[in-house]
């Protein structure tokens, strides 16, 4: 670039100073759109592995909730089994011993 000529300013070609700014502003221009551009990719990538973590982390805690579920119902079936052997075996020992103090009157 060559130096500003402050002793003769009528003389210096301020059109081809113009040129040169807007050139120099145009290339600024280009580089600042190809670099918001590559932010905006960037961005989408982020925000997509963002959402898909969600959606896994998400779903995961479905799962275990599910898994958690399905064991306090299969607990609670066994354990109503369970209580309606029992009953089963205390109706059975009742009516044995009706039936035994049957027998003896």
């Amino acid at each position: 670039m060559e130096a500003f000529p402050i002793s003769n300013l009528d003389a210096y070609n301020w059109k081809e100073l113009e040129n040169r700014y807007y050139k120099a502003m145009e290339q600024h221009k280009e580089a600042e759109d190809a670099l918001q551009n590559h932010i905006l990719r960037m961005l989408e990538v982020i925000f997509m592995a963002w959402s898909q973590t969600t959606i896994t982390r998400d779903e995961t805690r479905a799962f275990k909730r599910f898994k958690t579920q399905m064991q306090h119902v299969q607990n609670s079936e066994a354990s109503l089994e369970k209580k309606k052997r029992h009953y089963t075996d205390v109706v059975k020992a009742f009516e044995s011993a009706l039936a035994l103090l049957d027998d003896r009157l």
